[in-house]
């Protein structure tokens, strides 16, 4: 079964024992695709596992032991068999554990990445956790909003931190443990494992180590029950996997979204057939466009959107061929995919960040009532320097990197791991191993500077994947020596460095992008979208914006979702006046806002139906 884990802890006192039990029982039946719960209690908390439908996405253990009961979720047996120790793992064993201690203390840990995310919440005299975020307020949180965590999320994804849409809930944090006893407030310690470290490597010993680590940490992950397959993309990450395994003597299933002409779809074909594996084209129809969108807003915890968790469109297709994902995530950011890179003055980074969510902030203010709506920018820039500046980004120019990976790859990033296994899918994220965090974390600011060392280890150690054009730029990986744009010097002078060493990549790359601008330039200025939009649908596989103008099975299951909670905080005028544009044919707002303006809506007006359920339940 794929499962959920919710506890309730509060006073020993029997009337509080009954109190606990009911409210338990109440909330285990609100949890989407509710099957069966399993309750284990001590004198001061009471703890479910509960069943959910489908099955087949999470494994879960119940265990008595003289330290008291144990329940554990995991993504694969590694995790179950890492919950309770002391060993630190990444997402090779994503877990979630709760101890009920005998003498009422409650332990809550999980892995070093947070591949599993898991919720808290503060009680009269005792506390509430979840691995469901909303289940928190049927446990008796108060459904309170945190505006500033909402904001956050419709700008950029997620809220920053460990803040969530609730006011008084928030997430255990990667590699976080927390402690809760009777009588006493809960105590945290969090041990992440990518934190910069001192003890560096030279270009050399980092590309010894990587061909050392590697192959095995592909060949655990590949080591799901049944068929695995592996999504295919046009960048460098998945084809990363996709060689190393076969030189690992492993073929797994390849897959990828649409069809030709969009260029990663092309190109994942071609690694695929270099590589000889069996590989799928899903081809992207109207029936699939934001299919499941409705169900997708109970499977994500108040990050990412329905309208981007595309594997949630296809989630028929994928458990009919595979019972485990396996995905690129998160190597872009550990290799040093950030603009801000580079960058050592605190300000400059807060800028290179705010710019690149201030069009979005912008454009959601419009929805936001009571006139929050007036203070978006404040509030978002003001949140964007406090998370940033938690961390020494003087110390060296690539600290934003580890800023991204604690903020949006464990907030964002994660909620796909999330979604897939509620969804009776697992998932296995090789780049989250611990081996190749260990790694990752070892390298300097200027082996990361434009992804140089990424580059050579593709070179070195992925030969045949190494050949084929990228579908970003069009460039093999063996004619570049810059992948990720830095903040450092202007685009231009990157652009131009990339001439002096590879011409033909450097014409190709700013031909590409040139042509694209001068047909989005046509279509912004004069009406006329043809050109820019046959541009867009090749360089993307879902050009949600296009879609929403041209597609009406798209554009109505957008309004539906738009239409599945209201909620205070927002301009009902604004949304209605969105919906009817939208219907009309002439969107005012991108696609992709709109979606989380939709599933924020959606997940408050949730919380409020769930604060009444429990109030009606006593």
């Amino acid at each position: 079964m794929s499962c959920e884990l919710l506890v309730i802890a509060g006073s020993r006192s029997h009337g509080s024992i009954e109190t606990r039990r009911a409210a338990l029982m109440h909330a285990t039946e609100a949890v989407p695709g509710f099957v069966g719960s399993s309750v284990k209690e001590s004198e001061s908390a009471c703890a479910a596992l509960v069943a959910t439908a489908p099955d087949a996405g999470t494994l879960s253990r119940c265990e008595q032991s003289p330290a008291g009961e144990r329940l554990t979720i995991a993504t694969n047996r590694r995790g179950l068999a890492a919950a309770g120790t002391t060993r630190v793992v990444g997402a090779e064993g994503g877990h979630v554990s709760i101890l009920l201690a005998p003498d009422g203390r409650v332990e809550l840990s999980t892995d070093g990445v947070g591949f599993i995310p898991c919720y808290w919440g503060p009680l009269a005299g005792g506390i509430a956790i979840s691995t469901h975020l909303a289940s928190l307020v049927s446990l008796g949180v108060a459904a309170d909003v945190d505006e500033r965590g909402v904001i956050e999320y419709l700008a950029m994804h997620h809220p920053l931190g460990t803040r969530t849409l609730l006011r008084d809930a928030r997430m255990l944090a990667a590699g976080g443990r927390l402690r809760w006893e009777p009588g006493s407030q809960p105590f945290i310690d969090v041990r992440p494992i990518f934190v910069p470290s001192d003890e560096a490597l030279d270009d050399d010993e980092a590309v010894a180590a990587f061909r050392t680590r590697w192959p095995q940490v592909v060949v655990d992950a590949l080591e799901g029950p049944g068929t695995v397959a592996l999504g295919l993309s046009g960048g460098l990450d998945s084809r990363a996997i996709a060689e190393a395994a076969v030189q690992s003597g492993i073929r797994p299933l390849t897959y990828t979204y649409g069809t030709p002409p969009t260029h990663e779809p092309v190109v994942a074909a071609r690694v695929a057939d270099a590589l000889h594996l069996q590989h799928v084209r899903i081809p992207v129809t109207s029936d699939d466009m934001l299919a499941g969108g409705l169900s997708a807003v109970d499977r994500l915890d108040g990050a990412h959107s329905p309208s981007e968790m595309y594997e949630l469109w296809f989630q028929d297709a994928l458990r009919a061929m595979t019972g485990t994902v396996i995905n690129g995530l998160a190597g872009g950011p550990l290799w040093g995919d950030d603009k801000a890179v580079g960058l050592t003055d605190p300000a400059a980074v807060l800028e290179r960040q705010w710019r690149r969510y201030a069009a979005d902030a912008r454009t959601v203010s419009r929805f936001l009532g009571s006139g929050l709506g007036e203070d978006v920018d404040r509030v978002l820039r003001d949140s964007l320097r406090e998370s940033l500046f938690e961390w020494d980004l003087e110390g060296r120019d690539d600290t934003v990197l580890y800023w991204k990976v604690a903020n949006r790859q464990f907030r964002w990033g994660n909620m796909l791991t999330n979604a897939l296994r509620r969804s009776g899918l697992r998932t296995e994220a090789p780049f989250l191993d611990s081996r190749s965090l260990e790694l990752t974390a070892r390298l300097t600011p200027a082996q990361r500077r434009n992804g140089g060392l990424y580059l050579r280890i593709h070179r070195e150690m992925f030969p045949v994947t190494a050949a084929i054009p990228r579908s970003d730029d069009g460039n093999p990986p063996r004619a570049l020596n810059h992948v990720y744009w830095s903040g450092e010097t202007s685009y231009l002078q990157q652009l131009t460095g990339l001439a002096r060493r590879h011409p033909i990549a450097a014409m190709r790359r700013g031909t590409r992008l040139g042509s694209h601008m001068v047909r989005e330039a046509l279509r912004d200025r004069t009406g006329i979208a043809g050109p820019a939009d046959r541009s867009d649908r090749r360089r993307s596989v879902f050009p949600a914006d296009v879609w929403l103008r041209t597609s009406k099975a798209y554009a109505d299951r957008l309004c539906s979702l738009l239409e599945l909670g209201d909620h205070p905080l927002f301009s009902e005028s604004a949304v209605a006046a969105e919906l009817a544009a939208v219907r009309a044919g002439r969107p005012t707002v991108p696609a992709l806002a709109l979606g989380r303006v939709a599933a924020a809506r959606a997940w408050l007006s949730d919380y409020e139906r769930r604060a009444a359920a429990r109030g009606a339940a006593g």
